[in-house]
């Protein structure tokens, strides 16, 4: 912890101490005690990690430390500072009796009690959950920031988007897009990922930004910086065609199972029609990658109807309904989107298929299966042009 109290109840912040100031400080063999616990802590100021205090003995205390070190204590020490430095009420470590949690930073801003809680360690989801639904109850609004160590760029946009990762996906309201937030207390570097769309497993694209500490402000990581409707289709183009070519060994899980179901339905995913695996906006809902629930949906519901044949949204769901992540699951998420209803949408745009109400819609088109591989790949160039010209318009 970075901060204790004092036999008098004042708070000591260790870390904004001179080294002399610290030496005078062990030399004088105050006492201090935990804020939360009320236990004796000790002062731990070595040369490679950030000065703080400890308990003394191991004990059960929900102000425990997490074991995330000095990395951790740098860039919660940084925030704290920046948050200070734009005139923000902000606590460091305060405790929250009412729910017995003690977050990284507390924010008061216009009456509005905020958490900023800086994660470098991989937790168990339980605990992300059950620390989400604390605050929840109190009032409060958390905002997660993960340590930039945490962030896995690959190629352009792509970064690592495994189910840890995904559990830290904010959306603020229903027009603004999903955002993730990095910060590294070693570059200084504040990055932010909007607009995230999930390729395959494990993997996401989205607008990625990166901007030094000291010159951005805390009304500045709210900004939204979305994909243009040109910038996504051409990067799904590359996608499908990526889909459609890479050689698949050791399958395993639900990849092996999805080939299978394929296997048994008489086809293959070269010959797949190009309305599978269409970019969405709202895909981390599903628990299998877009090509899986999607193609689930067109063979299993949509291919077996005649054309003029109706179905509903509710039809729909319940034959995908295993693959659907309970609410709880996306915590920071305060605009929930349906999925299975924007993928509809979509056949709706490329006259697939017709809504007829809110949630009915009925079948214009039967679907159209390849025969080669060199055809799946010009007619998913031409879906994806057509899809793209439908949102231009």
């Amino acid at each position: 912890m970075l901060q204790a109290k004092t036999l008098e109840g004042k708070l000591m912040t260790l870390a904004i101490l001179t080294r002399e100031e610290l030496k005078k400080l062990k030399q004088e063999n105050k006492l201090f005690f935990c804020p939360t616990c009320s236990q004796q802590v000790i002062i731990k100021a070595g040369l490679q990690m950030i000065p703080h205090f400890a308990h003394k003995s191991i004990i059960d205390c929900p102000s425990a430390e997490g074991g995330e070190g000095a990395y951790h204590e740098q860039g919660k020490l940084l925030l704290y500072q920046w948050f200070r430095a734009q005139g923000i009420t902000v606590q460091l470590e305060a405790f929250l009796p009412e729910i017995n949690q003690r977050p990284d930073l507390l924010l008061t801003l216009n009456n509005k009690r905020i958490v900023v809680e800086y994660q470098c360690a991989r937790i168990p989801v339980e605990l992300i959950q059950q620390r989400n639904e604390g605050y929840k109850s109190a009032g409060i609004t958390p905002i997660w920031i993960l340590g930039a160590n945490r962030l896995k760029r690959q190629t352009g946009n792509h970064f690592k988007a495994d189910q840890f990762t995904l559990q830290f996906l904010h959306k603020f309201s229903t027009k603004y897009p999903l955002i993730l937030y990095y910060f590294c207390p070693e570059t200084l570097q504040f990055i932010t990922i909007q607009d995230s769309y999930l390729t395959k497993i494990g993997q996401a694209a989205g607008k990625i930004n990166a901007a030094k500490l000291n010159m951005i402000g805390f009304t500045d990581i709210f900004k939204q910086q979305s994909f243009d409707p040109d910038e996504i289709y051409q990067l799904w183009k590359k996608e499908k065609r990526q889909f459609r070519l890479k050689a698949r060994k050791h399958l395993f899980g639900s990849e092996l199972a999805w080939h299978q179901w394929l296997y048994l339905k008489g086809t293959h995913l070269e010959y797949l029609p190009s309305i599978i695996h269409l970019p969405n906006a709202s895909a981390h809902w599903m628990k299998t990658p877009g090509w899986n629930w999607q193609s689930r949906l067109c063979l299993d519901v949509i291919d077996k109807l005649s054309a003029g044949s109706s179905f509903s949204l509710k039809t729909c769901e319940y034959h995908l309904r295993k693959q659907i992540h309970n609410p709880q699951y996306f915590p920071l998420i305060l605009s929930a989107e349906n999925p299975i209803e924007n993928y509809l949408r979509q056949l709706c745009q490329l006259g697939i298929i017709e809504q007829l109400s809110d949630h009915t819609y009925q079948k214009q088109k039967n679907l159209t299966f390849y025969n080669s591989i060199e055809e799946a790949l010009k007619g998913d160039d031409q879906l994806m042009n057509a899809l793209q010209n439908k949102i231009e318009a």
